[in-house]
């Protein structure tokens, strides 16, 4: 067993590394810990264990406490142990006992990692916790992503590895007995009080019984081969969000005709991702609202809508879906931003916009639809990064036209004209960012021996 372990560690802690194991005492626990301190002279691991005594069983979770911390003295690994209230707190919360001592765990975890400078966190999840949560996942409803359950490293800022992922219950069990390990039994994790347990002590007893005695195995083949399956369609989403046949980069708006000859696992992906952008997260995107999107954007003309969690809507305009909130141009209108100047050369902050200049001597392959070239005589009095106004207009190939009716022409949505990021030289606007650029951007003289590179960016705030 030790040999799995080290083979899995191989691949997830580098040479060098600081660990912070979770242990509470148990066998899952105790084996990982005694496993790692064994290892960690032979790849310089430095180790230490976080124990959070959760308050929940009086005197014997005391005494797990006190037996982790001289577990640890004994083997000369520093031992960080936090008192909670987790009864107390989930009242407050109202939520249930369960996913607050987790998050409390969890938590107490992090802020260790960062006081004491640990780069990693170490957990005892086994085979049979992954089938577990793999069974529980598909009882409530899950995609492939949420089939892949737990997987051996989770990123983050503190990434947590689970290096016997891949070894059973009876594993530990016997090797415990064979290295002689004592350890703490938890009386609560035997009684059927809640899902988890529930599953652990009834349900998979009964399927492996009466169906199917690998079913652990098999579950936890099923989580590998969905993890993996997640993994390439998320790659293909990402390659496709780059594209702009699919994605208009400017405010990444899907494209329906593009996006709709896709298959159906590249819409619902792209759908997620927009609404990622949007929100922040892809927690509250469920299976049914996505397939409204998805509706919306097969069958949809301009106007149609579809009202959304949390106050946000899917809106397609002249071919494209976009997200945003119900009350957007109410939002839009509180936000506008002043005029900037931009600063040649140099970078120009404007709203949730980067706006970076810089003097080259040539131009340098194609363009993007968030950058430009301009020659000197293009721009003379200076630009200004702004929204539009009413005067505004640019020069086309045939002449000059009104602003107003040119983002008629192109069929930019009426929610998004009083936003769009404008460069302007007067009231000649010499750049609708990521749409259309004036036609003398290009035209200058040869003896010119510098262009101006512009790059237009989120900040990311």
């Amino acid at each position: 067993m030790r040999e799995k372990v080290e083979e899995l560690c191989q691949k997830l802690l580098p040479q060098g590394a600081r660990i912070l194991v979770a242990c509470s005492g148990g066998a899952d626990s105790l084996a990982l810990l005694e496993i790692l301190w064994h290892l960690s002279s032979r790849y310089s691991w430095q180790l230490a264990v976080g124990h959070y005594e959760h308050g929940i069983r009086g005197d014997d979770s005391l005494a797990d406490a006190a037996f982790v911390a001289d577990f640890c003295h004994q083997r000369h690994i520093p031992c960080f142990v936090e008192h909670g209230k987790a009864m107390e707190t989930a009242k407050s919360r109202a939520q249930s006992l369960e996913q607050v001592a987790r998050d409390l765990r969890y938590d107490f975890l992090e802020r260790t990692c960062q006081a004491q400078g640990f780069g990693y966190i170490a957990t005892a999840h086994h085979a049979d916790d992954q089938a577990e949560t793999v069974l529980m996942r598909i009882l409530r409803g899950t995609g492939i992503k949420g089939l892949g359950a737990m997987r051996p490293q989770s990123g983050g800022r503190y990434p947590i590895v689970r290096p016997l992922l891949g070894i059973s219950k009876a594993e530990i069990l016997v090797y415990c007995q064979q290295q002689g390990l004592d350890f703490r039994e938890d009386a609560t994790n035997f009684v059927a009080d809640c899902t988890r347990n529930r599953l652990r002590l009834d349900l998979l007893p009964q399927l492996r019984r009466e169906y199917n005695p690998e079913i652990s195995r098999s579950l936890c083949q099923l989580a590998e081969m969905a993890a993996e399956t997640a993994d390439f369609l998320q790659g293909e989403v990402d390659r496709c969000w780059q594209e702009d046949a699919y994605v208009r980069q400017a405010d990444h708006a899907l494209n329906q005709r593009a996006v709709a000859d896709l298959h159906p696992a590249l819409q619902r992906g792209l759908i997620r991702k927009l609404w990622e952008q949007v929100t922040g997260s892809v927690l509250d995107l469920n299976y049914q609202q996505t397939g409204l999107v998805r509706r919306l954007l097969l069958e949809g003309t301009t106007g149609s809508q579809q009202e959304l969690s949390h106050h946000y809507m899917a809106r397609l305009a002249y071919g494209y879906l976009t997200i945003g909130s119900s009350n957007s141009r109410t939002n839009q209108a509180e936000v506008v931003q002043p005029a900037a100047d931009v600063q040649v050369p140099g970078i120009t902050l404007w709203g949730p916009w980067k706006l970076t200049a810089e003097w080259q001597s040539e131009v340098r392959g194609e363009t993007s639809p968030r950058e430009l070239y301009l020659y000197p005589e293009n721009f003379a009095g200076g630009l200004v990064l702004r929204t539009r106004k009413p005067g505004d207009y640019m020069r086309l190939p045939g002449g000059c036209k009104k602003l107003k009716k040119l983002m008629i022409d192109d069929k930019v949505p009426q929610a998004e004209r009083d936003m769009l990021p404008l460069l302007a030289n007067g009231s000649e606007i010499i750049w609708m960012i990521g749409r259309r650029r004036s036609a003398n951007c290009l035209h200058g003289s040869e003896d010119y021996h510098r262009i101006l590179y512009l790059k237009l960016e989120e900040r990311g705030i």
